[in-house]
Formats: structure tokens, sequence, C-alpha cells
């Protein structure tokens, strides 16, 4: 015998109609009752009574058409009054409701197969908060609420090591939508967050942050101490330089590096296992992984000297060691003075002296919950790119020598710049994490304008969706084919305002792609 129902549908809404003929377990097409064709949206939620079966099933409207089956553009006459077309009107409202699950006695929402019957009541949900009770839907990350029911929606906290995209043409209001989610992270769950800010204005005013409780620290990108093929590969562009060429002006960086740290620290020599060899002759068996952990370490001390000088007046012997030719020679001398030049490294290498190391422990640790990297500092495109691949690789390098989980989860602003194919090498750390990150504890969010610019390999491992306006027919193509259910959207998508996603996935308790207002944030 089953137990009674504890609640009346009616007590959370409005009848707007029945379900009609063609019903199936996952759909149920509805006809609107003509009173209330003005009131219905697509994406209300609804509740389906089937009151002879006794089920009662949550769902959302989708695709609704007006119709009016006395102006029906083909049955009317060649010649007809617009003025008096309404004296003959009679019209009609068809929609559908994609079926989210069937509604548990006991309360909850379960995975049903079964079918409403033609005929059940259709409502419309206005009582989001004790619908929710009803579900009884799990406490979590708050972000916002459903748009037209007003049901607080919570997304599961476990669910972000399994990563999140937010995705929306400029002006949606991703950041405001990143911003609440971190700040649910931060005072709901023990992980720290590492903030990418491309911009520079979405996340690094530390202002915004003191509502949470949590001291932000914020570095300059322009201060953080760049790894020596870092800065190879800086100078190979800005020179034009590309093949073997390229292997050539990685020796001179290095080459350079050697020269200063033992003219800083002479005792490396020895303990490089190099006794008696002179520092100016070629590297041969020198430990290089010693010779840049020094260099770090007087850069951090700012010790270490990055001279236009200095290493114009070494090049053609670095050069000569590896038996490039006169004219070769010739070439980067000029290359150097006329497209590089002495405020490359007078005023762009020599400042820094922030270790990414040293910030990561901080954050592993648990000595810093949060750290903001405003990019907008960094003047080179290709280092921000170093950057964020410079910090992904160093947390990877600490998970994989202490094996513990890093409870991190790292936001990524602006990410088509840094997860696109062709971004390397930042997109393969990227993609890692997307990969591996869940078994290590380990999320990253990535709020990005296109979704053709992020790499299939990192969409394929994002399992939760925030998604609104988008910026190109591409992205909705690119949408329809990545997100279950989207193709249902095309027509709502673009009447999306500020701070209105739809969200999807593991993080969502419905599961199916519901339409939220993110909740307002400093």
């Amino acid at each position: 015998m089953h137990l009674a129902w504890s609640w009346k549908p009616q007590d959370l809404g409005v009848l707007i109609g029945i379900v009609t003929s063609g019903a199936r377990a996952s759909f149920a097409p509805i006809r609107v009752s003509r009173e209330l064709i003005s009131e219905v949206r697509d994406e209300m939620l609804v509740i389906i009574d089937d009151y002879i079966e006794d089920r009662r099933f949550l769902g959302v409207i989708k695709g609704s058409t007006k119709l009016d089956i006395a102006v029906d553009g083909s049955a009317l006459p060649t010649t007809f009054s617009p003025e008096h077309s309404r004296h003959y009107s009679a019209p009609m409202m068809r929609t559908y409701v994609e079926i989210f699950g069937e509604i548990s006695r006991e309360g909850g929402l379960e995975l049903s197969f079964a079918i409403p019957r033609p005929g059940s009541h259709v409502y419309a949900v206005l009582d989001g908060e004790r619908l929710s009770k009803i579900l009884k839907l799990p406490r979590g990350l708050y972000v916002g609420v459903h748009k037209f029911s007003g049901m607080s929606i919570h997304l599961d906290p476990q669910a972000v090591v399994y990563h999140v995209a937010v995705l929306g043409a400029t002006g949606t209001g991703k950041s405001r939508l990143v911003k609440a989610l971190v700040e649910e992270l931060l005072t709901k769950t023990s992980f720290s967050i590492l903030i990418f800010d491309h911009t520079g204005v979405d996340y690094a005013d530390t202002r915004r942050w003191e509502s949470v409780g949590v001291e932000p620290t914020v570095i300059d990108a322009s201060r953080i101490v760049l790894d020596p093929s870092i800065i190879a590969s800086l100078l190979n562009e800005k020179m034009g330089l590309s093949g073997y060429h390229e292997d050539k002006t990685f020796y001179a960086i290095v080459r350079y590096v050697y020269d200063e740290v033992v003219r800083k620290r002479p005792e490396v020599i020895d303990r490089a296992g190099n006794r008696g060899k002179r520092y100016h002759e070629p590297l041969t068996d020198m430990d290089l992984e010693m010779v840049v952990n020094e260099y770090f370490k007087l850069c951090e001390q700012r010790a270490f000297s990055w001279s236009y000088d200095s290493f114009s007046q070494a090049l053609p012997r670095y050069l000569s060691e590896i038996n490039a030719r006169e004219d070769t020679i010739v070439k980067y001398k000029s290359l150097l003075a006329v497209r590089v030049g002495r405020e490359f490294f007078d005023r762009y290498l020599a400042p820094r002296s922030v270790l990414i190391t040293n910030i990561i422990n901080a954050l592993l640790s648990g000595e810093s919950r949060l750290v903001i990297v405003d990019l907008s500092t960094e003047l080179e495109y290709e280092a921000k790119r170093y950057i964020v691949y410079q910090f992904l690789r160093s947390v990877w390098s600490v998970v994989q020598s202490e094996r513990r989980p890093a409870n991190l989860v790292v936001v990524v602003d602006e990410a088509h710049n840094y997860a696109c194919v062709h971004c390397k090498p930042s997109v393969t750390e990227i993609a890692r994490t997307a990969r591996e990150g869940r078994k290590w504890a380990f999320g990253i969010v990535l709020a990005s304008q296109r979704i053709v610019d992020i790499a299939p390999e990192v969409r394929g491992n994002i399992n939760t969706v925030f998604f609104s306006r988008l910026q190109t027919h591409s992205d909705y193509q690119e949408l329809r084919n990545w997100i279950e259910g989207a193709q249902y959207m095309e027509y709502v998508l673009p009447m999306l305002g500020r701070r209105e996603f739809f969200v999807t996935g593991l993080a969502n308790p419905l599961r199916k792609p519901v339409l939220i207002r993110v909740r307002d944030v400093v």
C-alpha cells in the first residue's frame, strides 16, 4: 500500500495545462490553458501530477510555440483586415516538458521509466524553496537560484575536482559567477584557491574579498622568476628565430646563467663535480639542475644580474663554443640589438624575484588559502602561458614526490588564451590536470568566451558546465555537440540577461540543464 502524499502540487504553483498524447519517459507534450498562455515561459520548472496512476514527475518546459488556428498563415484568405484579426483569433500554446525524474513519496527525485498518462495535470512551480525541501536536495555551494521558481541551487563541492567550465560572451557575468563559486569554496570547504586573472580587473582587487574573511595574496606576474628555457623561447620569438637556431639561443642563455651563478657562487663548480674546470669552458658534464636551482635562489635574493651589455659581450663566445659560423654570430648580435634591445634584459628580466615554488608550497600547506596571479602585468603573451604552465607543473611535482592530495582548485580566467590546441605549453598541463586531477583533489575551473578555442582533450574531462549567451555561431554548434539537450536551448540562450546561466553536470543536483540567476557578489 502506497504512502499518502504529504503535499499537493497546487501548494507549490499554478495549474497551467495538461499532458497530451505522445508522452514518453523522458518528455511529455503539453497543451497550455488559454488563460495562462501569457504566463508560461521556457525553462520553468513544472510538476506533472498523474492523478490516475498516482505518480508525480519533475521537469522543465522546453520548446514553447504559440499557435492560432484562425490566423494560420496558410489558411488566411488572400485579402484580410489586420485590424479585425483579433475578432476571429483562436490562440493556443504547445510545448513539452523534459522530465528530470519521478518524485518519491518519501522525498527525493528518482530516475524512472514510467510515462505520464495523457490528461495528467501540469503545474508551474512558483515556490522553489518548498520544492527543494520535498526533493531533499543537498546543501552545498550556493551560487544562485532558479530563474522562475526561486529555488536555491546548491552545487556538490566534491564535483569541483571533476572540473568546471564557465562559458559566455563578454558581459554575461562569468567573473561574478566564478567569484561566487570561489567564495563558497573558501567558506564551506578546505580547498585552497589559485586564480590566474588575465585582465587584472576581475579578481586582483583585494577589497572585493573582504566579505569572505580570507586575506588574498596578489602576485604581480611581471615579478615572477622565469625558467631559463622560457627566456630562451622569448628571445627566439623576438628575434624571429626557429629551427636549429633555437637550440643555440637556449645554450647561450644557459651558459649566461652558469657564468653568473659561478661568478656569485664559485663553490657551485666543486659541488657539481667540475673541480678544476674553468667556468668559461664549454658546458659538458655540468650538473645543470644544480646551476638552475642556484639561479632561482639568487633571483629570490635579488642577487642575479640580467645585463644586456654582459650578455651581448659574451654571446660571440657562447656561440663559438658550439661551433656557430661567423655569419651566424653576426646575425645573432644584430638581431639582439635591433629586435630585443637593452630594455628586455635590464627592465623586463632584472626585477624578477618571486619564486613559483614558494607560492605553491604556501598553497598546498594551507598557509595561503587564496592566491591571485595578476597576469595583466606580464607583457609577453608567451610568458603568460609559461607562467601558468610553471605553476601547474610545480603542483604536480609536489603531488608526485609527496604522494598526497593537493586539495587545490585552480581558476583560469580567459581560458581560451591558455587551453587552446596551440596554447603550448600551458595547455599540456591544463589537459593533464583535467585528465588526472580528480585522483589528487586537484580541480580546475576554466572561464572562457569561446568554446571552440578550448582544446577537445580538455573539454572532454570537464564534468560541470555553466553556459550563457555565446560569442559566435560556431560556439553554439560546439555546445550542441558537447552538452546533451543544448539544441533545445538555441532560442533561449540569446535572450539570457546578465548573470543568467544554465548549469549542468555532476555538480548540479538535478543533473539536467537548469537556468539559474547568479547571486549578488561584491
